[in-house]
């Protein structure tokens, strides 16, 4: 069972300010509109920022040291390192957008657990026992990913051994790579992929795994399912549809090419919000 979390504002502030800074701040790029420039155009191709930066430099990309900036430690002879992104955005990024824990989706993980064991424990009805494993694998940094479970009250329904991936586990793979998935799979105990749902915000991400033959998930975000008649609002009287609206849309123009997309065949569910997974893991498996 694979879990990537959503945020739409966070992602968007991820992928402008977090990436963009750290190409100022770290690897030299004059401004940060010539990185963000850059950055969207390697982003659509890899989905991945840790792979964008490291394919950008094999590519000749990076702008040249400004004079009398050498690379650190001597001897260093690559400017970009995955781990220094990993340690700029844990610290450096505002988490606050989060929001916090989200007590529904707590609720939601927790009853997953709860039927985990009940199914072992109390199977009368001769089904097979119901015990789902939870992954989360993500295309950040490990510290990064690790700081958003611990930021929005996740971490420790992924805090079993080989229950956490990031981009810096699998590269030089990324999703939607296939030699990512594999090396997930293959650390988890090789399950059949007919076994494992994705939970994905992207396409790319989603069509890959159907194609290996896992069953899929797309979250699409707080009042953007198609015929959607869900009404929701801000405890200041906002209208909180147009909030999550804006949001989503932010998130989307920095990962060009990649807006969920509902109708697409390697879609076998959809849910707005990830609190909403639970009920379509009872719908298929059985409460």
């Amino acid at each position: 069972f694979f879990l990537i979390s959503y945020i739409k504002g966070f992602t968007a502030h991820r992928n402008t300010d977090g990436a963009t800074n750290f190409m100022v701040d770290k690897l030299h790029f004059p401004t940060k509109e010539e990185a963000q420039k850059i950055r969207n155009e390697y982003f659509e191709k890899y989905h991945s920022t840790a792979k964008g930066l490291a394919v950008m430099e094999a590519d000749g990309k990076f702008p040249p040291l400004p004079t009398g900036i050498t690379l650190h430690p001597p001897g260093r002879n690559k400017r970009f390192d995955a781990a220094e992104l990993d340690d700029y955005w844990s610290t450096k990024l505002d988490f606050s957008i989060l929001g916090g824990p989200d007590p529904a989706c707590i609720e939601m993980f927790e009853s997953i657990l709860a039927k985990n064991n009940n199914n072992n424990t109390n199977n009368t009805n001769n089904n097979p026992p119901r015990k789902l494993n939870l992954v989360a694998f993500s295309n950040g940094p490990r510290k990064y990913v690790s700081r958003v479970l611990k930021e929005i009250g996740l971490a420790r329904f992924f805090a079993e051994e080989n229950s956490l991936f990031a981009v810096t586990d699998v590269l030089p793979h990324c999703k939607p790579d296939k030699g990512s998935f594999d090396l997930v799979l293959k650390r988890i105990g090789n399950p059949p992929p007919e076994e494992c749902v994705m939970v994905e915000d992207s396409m790319k991400n989603v069509r890959a795994a159907k194609a290996l033959g896992m069953k899929t998930i797309l979250v699409v975000g707080k009042g953007r399912r198609r015929n959607s008649s869900s009404v929701s609002g801000n405890s200041d009287g906002s209208d909180g549809n147009l909030l999550s609206d804006r949001n989503a849309e932010n998130a989307e123009a920095t990962k060009q090419g990649d807006a969920p997309d509902e109708t697409d065949p390697a879609v076998d569910a959809v849910v707005e919000v990830a609190s909403e997974i639970g009920d379509v893991l009872d719908m298929w498996l059985g409460a």
